[in-house]
């Protein structure tokens, strides 16, 4: 493949989804119309998805997502923005807004080209029509849940659409979305046909975001209902001035139907969810990792339980990889002789304190529980903290890893959850510098997740076939099965709700969807002001009705007459 430098629209040859070779030719101004003319479907493909690393170049995205719910903390140099709460005029949230409404546009123009295309076979010209709808839909949906009604553009302005829109209702955007992945689901390869490429987006990608997509209308559109989440204080402190920590503590929550989705039925949408993430875990496209471990590893990038990721290379570049992995796991550095850098965002202890199965292997591999902290030139010796502080009985005992010399962890970063997820890098250890760590969007452990929750609200309860489908997810991560717990303790609507949020906190945490998870329950407000005013770290994390949504960046309110005021309280 030829390397073009497209300077309007393209930076084409670049080509993120897929392995590819990276030389030859240089172009000055090659069009868009140029490319299609020359029949480069997969490079105007790459193109748009080109534009979901622009929000990783500095960490914008990744900060925006995690930082603002209730189990994540760090430093307070580190949260003391998106972390408390300071969204307006932040770089993090206007950069969100920016490069989804680009990756919008480039989705419209490229698919216009596409269409343009005649030297091509059709099942493949379909199958790059189907992830440019599906790239749209997916930046459109980010936009709504997170800003609410946005402009909303079917067409891009290089096609002649006016610059400026009005913003469109909450429900007008989403159907747009679902109309789109509908057509998407039906241009897109399946995965398993041998003309699919691996690092795409496939047939059940749009079907598994269809699906998530119901399932966000279904929870934020409920009028009412009950939902437990284990939170509370994270810290109190004691008559003589000394601190504590507390345990989390199960709080039973009324939902508020959210803003914006009065005019949906919360349970036609919840069936139209679980329909359609029964055709996903049906049709087979997908399938769980053997464990969590196999899961975060380099060799199973792409594998078949990643639905949708961000592509990534190694070495080329600020752009093409990002400081994920140092920045939320950190490492082991030779100059300082061993002792640990980085890794300032942290799982908040209440996180993993919701684990009641000590063998789960979300917290046994999952976690790092053993950092180096200081390196003693006397005896040319590390000392280790370790973590989480239950372990002292291991410490004392020397086993299970630990040293008699360990100590408790402390510090704002280092008592809380360092996630090994964030491993899954090419070359590790870690150096400090930019790694090739793929942000999962999406993956099949979600659907599953999906169907169970809607099952449970169209049924009133878990049906054999939820509790089986969780088990699944269970089995892979060595936790205790859905279906023993209910033969224990039989699940009601209720508790079935809330294990299932609790179970999404536990097996996505750090991957950007806790808080819309909060935000579509309808119970944002009431969990975040549930810790106190700040967190154990000093994070602050009460919150107002205005952080229900984040507000539009300054420039487009200024300059888009269609829009006199900002949302809400911004």
């Amino acid at each position: 493949m030829n390397k073009m430098n497209i300077l309007i629209y393209i930076l084409a040859t670049l080509m993120l989804m897929t392995a590819c070779n990276l030389d030859e030719e240089t172009f000055t101004f090659v069009s868009g119309e140029d490319v299609a003319a020359s029949g480069n479907y997969d490079q105007l493909v790459s193109g748009a998805y080109l534009t979901l690393l622009f929000p990783f170049e500095w960490g914008n995205y990744h900060e925006l997502v995690n930082f603002d719910c209730d189990y994540q903390t760090g430093p307070g140099w580190a949260f003391g923005s998106i972390g408390a709460g300071n969204f307006y005029n932040s770089a993090s949230n206007d950069n969100f807004y920016q490069y989804y409404n680009q990756s919008v546009h480039r989705a419209n123009y490229h698919y216009s080209l596409v269409k343009m295309i005649t030297n091509i076979p059709e099942k493949t010209k379909n199958n790059a029509l189907g992830e440019l709808l599906f790239l749209k839909a997916w930046a459109q949906f980010q936009l709504v849940q997170h800003f609410g009604p946005i402009p909303l553009f079917k067409s891009s302005i290089s096609e002649g659409n006016v610059p400026e829109q009005p913003r469109a209702a909450v429900s007008e955007v989403y159907d747009h979305i679902i109309e789109t992945l509908e057509e998407a689901e039906l241009l897109l390869t399946p995965r398993n046909d041998p003309a699919y490429e691996k690092g795409h987006v496939c047939r059940g990608s749009a079907k598994a975001l269809l699906a998530k997509v119901y399932a966000t209308i279904g929870s934020a559109s409920m009028k009412s209902g009950k939902i437990v989440v284990k939170g509370g204080p994270g810290s109190v402190t004691n008559p003589d001035g000394t601190t504590s920590r507390l345990m989390p503590t199960p709080i039973a929550h009324e939902k508020s139907q959210v803003a914006g989705y009065e005019g949906f039925d919360s349970q036609e949408y919840y069936r139209l969810a679980r329909d359609k993430a029964l055709e996903v875990i049906q049709e087979g496209e997908f399938s769980l990792a053997a464990s969590q471990e196999e899961l975060w590893s380099a060799a199973y990038k792409n594998g078949p339980e990643f639905i949708f990721c961000l592509q990534t290379i190694n070495g080329k570049g600020s752009l093409y990889n990002n400081f994920v992995p140092v920045d939320y796991l950190g490492y082991s550095s030779p100059v300082y002789n061993g002792e640990w850098r980085n890794g300032y965002y942290v799982q908040r202890d209440h996180w993993l304190q919701t684990f009641d199965d000590w063998e789960d292997e979300r917290i046994t591999w999952g976690i790092l529980h053993r950092i180096p902290y200081h390196y003693n030139e006397n005896t040319g010796k590390l000392l280790y903290y370790f973590y989480p502080e239950r372990d002292s009985v291991y410490v004392r005992q020397g086993t299970k890893g630990y040293d008699v010399t360990d100590v408790v962890a402390e510090g704002a970063h280092m008592y809380g959850s360092k996630l090994m997820k964030f491993s899954a890098v090419s070359e590790f250890p870690l150096d400090g510098n930019r790694a090739d760590f793929n942000w999962p969007y999406m993956r099949y452990a979600e659907t599953l997740l999906i169907f169970a929750e809607a099952d449970n609200e169209v049924n009133n309860g878990p049906s054999s076939q939820a509790l089986q489908v969780v088990d699944m997810l269970n089995e892979r991560n060595n936790s205790t099965l859905v279906s023993v717990r209910n033969s224990n303790t039989p699940f009601n609507k209720e508790t079935f709700r809330s294990y299932i949020l609790e179970e999404r906190a536990k097996e996505f945490a750090g991957e950007g969807i806790r808080r819309s998870d909060l935000i579509r329950w309808g119970i944002y407000l009431q969990v975040m002001n549930a810790i106190g005013t700040v967190d154990e770290n000093g994070i602050v994390k009460r919150r107002e009705s205005k952080h229900l949504l984040l507000p539009l960046p300054l420039n487009e309110v200024n300059a888009n007459p269609f829009i006199e005021t900002n949302n809400p309280g911004w």
